[in-house]
């Protein structure tokens, strides 16, 4: 029997397999959506169509909140070398929380008659998400998006993105690209929520959890049990990426527009809000960039099309798994992460600042409350009296408490590590011709962590915080003026405390002796007299 790899001489490239496709797009207004469109239609300008489904918030009709998605940052290249690419795009009202997608007649008769490509990204990423509103994005949106599938006539690929956590409740564990057992069934569950209230959901949530940290990598999970069932048939294939950070390369490097996840962190590093962090001396932070992932995405979507999207294994009629993790090819560890982003945002600091950047590893982990106390929690306080006598609102603390519980839903991801298979994405590159991996690299070996970080915290002062790299001197000059008030502060209180021993101790006064007369010599350098 022939191989797949003995059929890719017939197969067309990438660009060839999207041309004239009508492609469909959940979640385009997130982070990766946004991203994943702008590279759509500038490496994919022959592209016949993409239908975006957007859901009308806060008196913006779908097609105005995609003409305000065009404004951003983001999409300046394409707007500014290939403005009528822009026209390729037609928004689609909808909501995948919704039966039915939340779909009119025509938009559903237009995506069942015409769509060929499918990208399912939207979720709700949140990990404190109550569990019943998680279900109704993760899980109910997958059925959705199934069955609006099946019906459609021209289908030719479709790539569920879920997560590459999906089972860290196994601690330590290699994951296979494989869907693992779960005690919980996904249609039970989504029954479970038309008769139950919120109050008796929430109180059974924890138990229903399976050891994991939160409802997010929960019902991801639940999601790909109920893709098996409702996708059978469909050239289907799932992508399970890990921590998806700030792009490497494309469409800017550095390029981030959301607070949540690492982002957040990052600038609450940088701002100088986070002292202490927990930490384990192995544990890697598993990171890939945005465009990275979505390349790896669109590659996806291209090699199902061609072998139906069913796992080479006979045995397990699964869809094919993809992988798109760091840690097993280019791992780099939590205490090393640390490091490069104190170092970048001493280089590239923010404008305003609540003290210099600077983490230390709260080890063991169960020094992390004393520290948080300490190095937190009273500062933060402190400051909101400083504020209050200003005629200030005091939002210190409260911005501590969220950071406090950011940090609680990260520690578990921080203190354990997992590694994952990546032969079905080796297999994927090793498809691709030498062109195909320049326009949609994604061999996370070639991945500088240096580079990438620095443009990670740059990318969150100039994306994120909107502030310009014209400012730098004037930031810098402020992180030297903190620099030196600090000094100056522990200078103080070092000779407070030996003044206070001054009385009491002969070898304490003769040190102070010392200290007091090169502190003058020193001052008489600049000109000051010595006091006789």
């Amino acid at each position: 029997m022939a191989t797949i790899e003995e059929h890719t001489h017939r197969w067309p490239g990438i660009r060839e397999f999207y041309a004239d496709k009508e492609v469909f797009i959940t979640g385009v207004t997130g982070f990766m959506g946004k991203c994943l469109l702008e590279k759509i239609l500038r490496s994919l300008p022959e592209v016949r169509r993409v239908l975006v489904l957007v859901r009308p918030k806060k008196g913006r009709s779908a097609k105005e909140r995609i003409e305000d998605l065009f404004t951003c940052k983001v999409f300046e290249a394409v707007r500014t070398e290939s403005p009528g690419v822009l026209g390729k795009v037609q928004a689609v009202a909808g909501d995948v929380s919704q039966p039915g997608l939340g779909l009119s007649e025509e938009d559903r008769r237009l995506l069942v008659e015409e769509a060929q490509v499918v990208f399912h990204l939207a979720a709700t990423v949140r990990f404190d998400e109550p569990l019943k509103c998680a279900l109704e994005m993760n899980v109910m949106g997958v059925r959705e998006v199934c069955r609006l599938c099946k019906d459609m006539k021209k289908l030719v690929s479709f790539v569920h993105m879920s997560t590459a956590y999906v089972y860290c409740n196994k601690l330590g564990a290699h994951f296979e690209e494989t869907i693992y057992p779960m005690q919980s069934s996904p249609n039970n569950l989504l029954s479970i929520t038309e008769w139950m209230n919120d109050e008796q959901l929430n109180a059974l949530t924890p138990t229903l959890l399976e050891g994991r940290p939160n409802t997010y990598t929960f019902t991801k999970a639940l999601g790909e049990h109920l893709l098996v069932k409702e996708a059978k048939g469909l050239p289907v294939a799932i992508f399970r990426p890990s921590i998806v950070g700030a792009a490497y390369q494309e469409p800017l490097p550095g390029w981030i527009d959301t607070i949540q996840g690492p982002g957040g962190i990052f600038v609450a590093v940088g701002k100088g809000l986070i002292r202490v962090m927990r930490a384990s001396e192995h544990a890697i932070a598993d990171f890939v960039p945005v465009d990275y992932a979505n390349n790896t995405l669109l590659c996806i979507a291209w090699v199902t099309a061609q072998q139906g999207g069913v796992a080479p294994s006979p045995s397990a009629r699964q869809p094919i798994i993809y992988h798109c993790t760091s840690g097993s090819l280019n791992p780099m560890r939590w205490i090393r992460l640390y490091a490069l982003v104190t170092s970048s945002y001493a280089r590239y600091p923010f404008e305003q600042v609540f003290r210099r950047p600077w983490v230390m590893k709260a080890r063991p982990a169960s020094s992390w409350p004393l520290y948080n106390f300490v190095l937190h929690m009273i500062p933060g306080f402190f400051a909101d009296v400083l504020l209050r006598m200003l005629g200030k609102k005091p939002i210190i603390s409260r911005v501590y408490n969220k950071i406090g519980r950011a940090l609680d839903h990260l520690s578990f991801f921080i203190m354990n590590e997992w590694t994952w298979s990546y032969r079905n994405t080796d297999r994927l590159l090793s498809l691709m011709s030498a062109e195909e991996k320049k326009t949609f690299y994604f061999d996370i070996r070639d991945l500088n962590w240096d580079t990438y970080v620095t443009n990670f915290c740059i990318g969150t002062k100039c994306y994120l915080m909107k502030e310009d790299l014209a400012n730098l001197p004037s930031a810098r000059r402020h992180i030297k003026r903190l620099r030196n008030t600090r000094y100056t502060f522990n200078f103080v209180m070092f000779l407070l405390a030996t003044r206070l021993l001054y009385v009491k101790s002969k070898f304490a006064r003769q040190v102070w002796g010392k200290v007091v007369g090169f502190l003058l010599k020193w001052l008489s350098k600049f000109g000051l007299p010595l006091l006789h």
